[in-house]
């Protein structure tokens, strides 16, 4: 929701547990600025589909539409601005797909933040977080709220990020907040290394009813609600890429192979020419790196069973495959 300035009381949140990372300035807090030079990439198109400004009452509407309006999906292509009015507004449980010209990756730390227009910290609109190698299936990020249920959250009221965790949305105008890939379970429909697909769905808030949003673990989330306005629901700024590989075109040129897979005691890399080989653990660990030509022999007697991704990188173009150690 395009935020209106209201003055209202802070909601009586600060009072409960607060387990997770606080607001922008604080040196715990994990918010990225929006300058910061993490950022390689960022999304260069995408689809979106408007929720209701109501969804508990699909009747109610501004300018003539039952559906969010505020703004347009350009508005949350590339470099995220600050901007409280450059969003993209998604209303009720409407959802926005974006896509990259470089595949995300898996790396070490954050691999992506999500950018939303809050005015002020603790101002908060959430959304849950997807993403997809394949465009067809989508893989969520397990979050977590604490924030209590006795009071619905209002469109003027405050929030407490301390108290949400792997929810878009967290942070103020101008601070995205960040996601790790490897907190997502291992899928044999889920390329780690080739992120191609970010989608934010908006959570609606509500506490009771039928249309309440839930955490990983069931519980109800807590959100503005409703917001009856043509910026209703999260308001979508930009996306942005700190891990990633190459171009996507160059991804697909190289023609490399390794076996056998699953392997044992030794991986047969073969790739013409001079390359370079870097094996990752599933949650982003450097473990090894090497130069290749033509063809190399991996030792694997030392690694631990399990997933391993073998980056293999040859002039500006990259490419990922997935190791079984047995």
């Amino acid at each position: 929701m395009t935020k209106f300035l209201f003055i209202t009381a802070l909601f009586p949140l600060f009072l409960n547990a607060q387990s997770f990372h606080p607001a922008p300035g604080d040196p715990n807090s994990n918010a990225i600025k929006k300058d910061s030079s993490c950022f390689v990439g960022w999304a260069t198109g995408g689809t979106v589909i408007r929720g209701f400004l109501n969804i508990s009452d699909t009747t109610v509407e501004f300018d003539g539409s039952n559906k969010a309006s505020f703004g347009n999906l350009n508005n949350a292509l590339g470099p995220a601005t600050g901007s409280t009015t450059h969003v993209l507004s998604l209303g009720d449980s409407g959802v926005a797909t974006l896509t990259f010209d470089q595949f995300i990756m898996d790396g070490p730390g954050y691999d992506f933040a999500v950018f939303e227009n809050g005015f002020t910290d603790n101002y908060i609109e959430i959304a849950h977080v997807e993403i997809s190698s394949d465009g067809i299936h989508f893989f969520r990020f397990p979050s977590t709220t604490e924030v209590p249920l006795d009071t619905q959250i209002g469109n003027a009221s405050f929030s407490d990020c301390r108290m949400l965790n792997n929810l878009a949305g967290k942070y103020k105008a101008g601070y995205g907040t960040p996601f790790n890939i490897s907190e997502i379970s291992d899928d044999v429909n889920l390329d780690k290394f080739a992120i191609k697909y970010v989608r934010i769905i908006d959570a609606i808030g509500a506490i009771s009813g039928n249309h309440t949003t839930t955490d990983q673990f069931g519980t109800i989330i807590n959100d503005p609600f409703p917001t009856p306005f043509e910026s209703g629901g999260f308001d979508l700024e930009a996306i942005g890429i700190i891990n990633a590989t190459l171009g996507i075109t160059d991804f697909q040129l190289l023609n490399v192979q390794a076996f056998p897979n699953p392997a044992t005691d030794q991986l047969t890399v073969t790739l013409s020419g001079e390359a370079l080989l870097k094996i990752y653990a599933q949650d982003g660990r450097p473990i090894q790196t090497s130069n290749h030509t033509d063809s190399t022999i991996i030792s694997l007697s030392d690694f631990a069973q399990g997933m391993y991704n073998l980056v293999v990188i040859q002039d500006n173009a990259q490419h990922t495959l997935r190791i079984l150690k047995k």
